[in-house]
Formats: structure tokens, sequence, C-alpha cells
């Protein structure tokens, strides 16, 4: 009976979601000042580096001035080869997303099976701006959602040494997913696993380093000067349109520094410290909690606390979501009011509210900063359920 129960609020809160969903899709439709996306072609992300790859393996690669600066770890200098190898890369990264959403959707009905709620979720998919964003941008996210989508449910089938892998090869594409090791600090058994993730991360970024050439000093240095040159760009300074679409936790300083005409570079190494101590102190809490609040702080703390994390990041979060609403609707009692905040957050991190630049000064990231904030918080403080066929130790 509460099960029934859960669902009824449930749907209503699906729903109320997907109303607000509505309005603020078409609200820019308002103003001609309202940003929905950034200015600039759609597909940006998968053919800004297209020259410069004409030179790969080469020195020009890093010293050429001619094209955009190659701003990625290593490991993702490979995905891009293998995308510009193709006849339209476009048309491939379209190809790829198009499959990757259609395979998470049918997922979604095989784990939720006849439970009402696989009519909910594919409903939040469809109207959510994150992988809408994704899409619009083309970036390479969308490899990496795969693989530590494909980490996690290989951990939550215990085997962590697969997850553990998947992890490690995500962390050598953008370094933040190392974040997710921290599922193997819960149990000694799964110790090996973080070890493994480690040397993973640390042996791939080595390997894309080595093939890019033309040799691994110059590689090296060569990554870590684009990685200067990102921080520089998006870190060190912020425009108006940036912070907008950054809900890193670092956002509501850049906003400030922004209102003052300052750069944010002066407080970085103040908020390293702060944000990692604060982070570090919830997961002494979580990690002796369920999977469920583990996985939605850790992937949480992925997406928020890197100084600089734009929107498409947060197609991260549908996967914990899931498990949340999967949890919602088998468990026999109410959960707790902390797990169903969390999950009323998640669904509002979900909406497209970067178009309430129509009604409000105030830029969506610093809020959404706020809210994956709070999430950090809940996620600590309760206990939240598992699904039963499913549960991890």
């Amino acid at each position: 009976m509460q099960s029934t129960n859960n669902l009824r609020w449930l749907t209503g809160l699906v729903f109320l979601f997907a109303a607000a969903a509505a309005i603020l899709w078409l609200l820019p439709l308002a103003s001609s000042h309202s940003i929905l996306f950034p200015t600039g072609p759609n597909f940006e992300d998968i053919i800004v580096y297209k020259g410069r790859f004409t030179l790969y393996h080469t020195l020009k690669f890093f010293t050429s001035r001619a094209f955009s600066a190659f701003a990625y770890p290593a490991g993702a200098a490979p995905i891009y080869e293998a995308f510009y190898q193709t006849s339209n890369p476009i048309f491939t990264y379209l190809f790829l997303a198009t499959t990757a959403t259609l395979c998470a959707l049918a997922a979604t009905l095989l784990y939720l099976r006849s439970n009402a709620a696989a009519k909910l979720f594919p409903l939040l998919l469809l109207l959510s701006f994150p992988l809408i964003f994704l899409i619009q941008r083309a970036n390479i996210e969308i490899v990496l959602w795969i693989i530590i989508a494909l980490g996690i449910l290989a951990y939550r089938k215990n085997i962590a040494i697969l997850a553990a892998i998947l992890f490690g090869l995500a962390a050598s594409v953008k370094l933040y997913p190392i974040f997710l090791i921290g599922l193997f600090l819960k149990r000694k058994r799964d110790l090996p696993a973080f070890v493994i993730g480690l040397l993973t991360a640390i042996l791939s970024l080595a390997a894309a380093i080595a093939y890019t050439g033309p040799t691994f000093a110059i590689a090296a240095k060569g990554f870590f000067t684009g990685l200067g040159r990102f921080q520089d760009h998006y870190i060190d300074t912020v425009s108006k349109t940036e912070v907008a679409f950054d809900h890193s936790l670092f956002s509501p300083l850049k906003y400030s520094a922004y209102l003052q005409h300052a750069s944010p570079a002066p407080w970085t190494h103040t908020y390293y410290l702060i944000a990692g101590t604060f982070a570090l102190l919830l997961f002494l809490r979580v990690r002796t909690l369920p999977f469920t609040n583990r996985v939605v702080f850790l992937v949480a703390a992925m997406v928020s606390l890197p100084p600089v994390s734009f929107d498409y990041t947060l197609v991260h979060l549908y996967l914990p979501m899931l498990l949340l609403l999967g949890a919602f609707t088998t468990t026999r009692t109410r959960p707790p009011v902390t797990a169903i905040a969390a999950f009323a957050l998640l669904l509002f991190l979900m909406l497209p509210l970067v178009s309430l630049s129509v009604i409000s000064p105030i830029p969506s990231g610093p809020i959404q900063s706020f809210a994956l904030m709070a999430i950090l918080v809940l996620s600590a403080l309760t206990p939240w359920p598992e699904t039963a066929p499913l549960t991890a130790s």
C-alpha cells in the first residue's frame, strides 16, 4: 500500500517538473534577450579541433596558433581522432548520441519493467535540459556518460574490477570521474579495485600521451599547457554567458567577481581548500551509507566540485535519479524526507533554468550550485532505500 502512495506523490512531482519544463522551454520565445543556448554554431564542440587534428602526432599539434588550443587531458585526444577519421564527425556524433539515448530509454523500461514509474522517467529524460544541451554542443561528454553509466551498473552488479577500469578510463579523458573510485572505499574487499582504478587512470593518460607524440616529453608538456590555457579562459576569467551555464560550487564566486569586474583567480586556491575539506568531511559519513546515498553523493560531487562544470555534465545525474526512482516505487515504507528532497532537487537541476534570464538578472549557474550543495549535504544525513533486486552491501 505504501509503495502505491509513494507512486502517487512521485507522479505528481514528475508531472510538476514536466509542466515547469514546458513553460521554461517556451519562455525564451517571450524575449529576444534570453539565453537558451550559447551563441555560436550548433555542434561546435565536436568540430572545434578538426583543423588542429590535421597536425596530430606532430610538434605543431601543440604549438600552432592557427587553430583552437586543445584543452583536454591526453585521454580525450584519441576520441577526437576517432570522430575526425569518419567522413562526417557531426553525423557520427549524432548517431552515437541517438543510439545512447534510445539505449538509455530501453534500459530504463527494462529496469523498471511493469512498474508504473517506467512511464515517468522517459518523460523526464525527454523534457530535461542537460541531454539536449549536450547534443546541441556535441561535447564528448556523451562518451563519458556511456562509460560512467556502465561503470556504475558494473559496480551495482558487484563487478568491481570492471567498474574501476571504466572509471579510470573516464578519468583519463576528463579528470573529474576519478571521484567515482570513492565507491570502492566502503568495503575492504573493494580496495584492490580502488588501486586498479587509480592505475588505470594513470596508465591510460600515459598511453595517450605516448600515442600522441612526437615524443612523450613534448606531448606531456603540450597537454599541460593546453589545460593551463583552459584554466586561464574558464576559471581565471568569467563572462555572464559562461557563468549562466556553469553550476560548479565555484560559480557563485565567479558571479561575484563578474559583478565587481574582477577576476576570480585570487579565490581559486581558497576554493580548492574549502570545497575539498567540505566534500571530504561529508564523504567520511557517506562512505558508510547505502549505495544510493554514495552514488548520488559522488556523482553530484563529480559535477560540482571542479571549478568549472557546464550543464551538459548533469547528464551523469540521470542514472542516480533512476536508482532513486526505482527505490521509491518498490519500498513499502515512506522514503526519508532527505531522499525525497534530494530527488526534487535533482528534478530541479534537469530544468532549462537558463530560460529564467527572461525574468531574473541572476544567472542560473550559481542557483544550480546551491542545489548541488544541498544534495551533497542531504545524501550524508540519513540512509536511503535501495531497490531489492540489486542491493549492494
